[in-house]
């Protein structure tokens, strides 16, 4: 008879680095719109119509998404560096926080593709836009704050580790910054002008802008190794005395 631990699903580190590097593909999507001919003015205005199938198709991939990033961030806190620093183990929640954010966004109604797009949520509970609630506003700029605290922790422990790819992450943690100031700040001036005369190209521009700064950053947790575990360990394994 076959061992019955073989039927317990048994997770490893590498596991969680998978699903960061694809979290950051697919965070990268939307660059399809502007390599295919997948909608009419798609690459000036808002990420993609909502009820066109290449957007109902970015949704669902965005939801996945942030699935991944919260499967990597809980693989993260319990088979990452063992005996992780104050700031890793920050950089880990924070990144739980995005993904939960994202997704309980994403499973909100209403026309914005990308959950964590702040200036779309703002825009649509202005214009009275049908199913948008003063929730997803406020979960949009969680997500993308949590998601700079997340680059910017894990930055600063590598560097204390003396990670040679601190100065990497600290590129992408400073476009990250700057990305999400834009984007807050168009949400901004939505809410201002309640929700007419909002800078179309510029949304799409600034928006597609964050989500690059989002993927390098995932892209950077699955493929940098120093916040995961060199060896196999699994979480059903027998603990072994240090």
């Amino acid at each position: 008879m076959p061992n019955s631990n073989t039927a317990k699903p048994r997770w490893d580190y590498r596991d969680g680095r998978v699903a960061a590097v694809a979290a950051a593909l697919v965070y990268s999507m939307w660059a399809l719109e502007v390599i295919l001919p997948v909608g009419p003015g798609a690459p000036t205005g808002a990420l993609a119509d909502a009820q066109s199938p290449f957007g109902q198709f970015l949704e669902s991939a965005h939801r996945t998404a942030a699935i991944l990033v919260v499967l990597a961030a809980g693989l993260g806190l319990t088979l990452g560096a063992k005996r992780p620093r104050r700031w890793l183990a920050f950089s880990w929640w924070s990144m739980a926080v995005f993904g939960a954010a994202a997704l309980t966004a994403s499973l909100l109604p209403g026309r914005c593709v990308v959950s964590t797009d702040a200036a779309c949520t703002v825009e649509s509970l202005m214009e009275g836009v049908q199913g948008a609630t003063v929730a997803q506003p406020v979960l949009a700029v969680v997500a993308a704050l949590s998601a700079l605290l997340a680059c910017a922790a894990l930055t600063w422990d590598r560097y204390e580790a003396g990670e040679r790819a601190w100065p990497v992450l600290a590129l992408i943690t400073a476009a990250q910054a700057v990305a999400t100031v834009i984007v807050l700040v168009l949400a901004g001036m939505v809410y201002a002008a309640s929700g007419d005369g909002s800078p179309g190209v510029v949304l799409g521009l600034a928006e597609r802008f964050h989500l690059v700064t989002v993927a390098l950053w995932l892209l950077a947790v699955g493929l940098v190794p120093g916040q995961w575990k060199r060896r196999h360990r699994s979480l059903h394994a027998p603990h072994s005395a240090d």
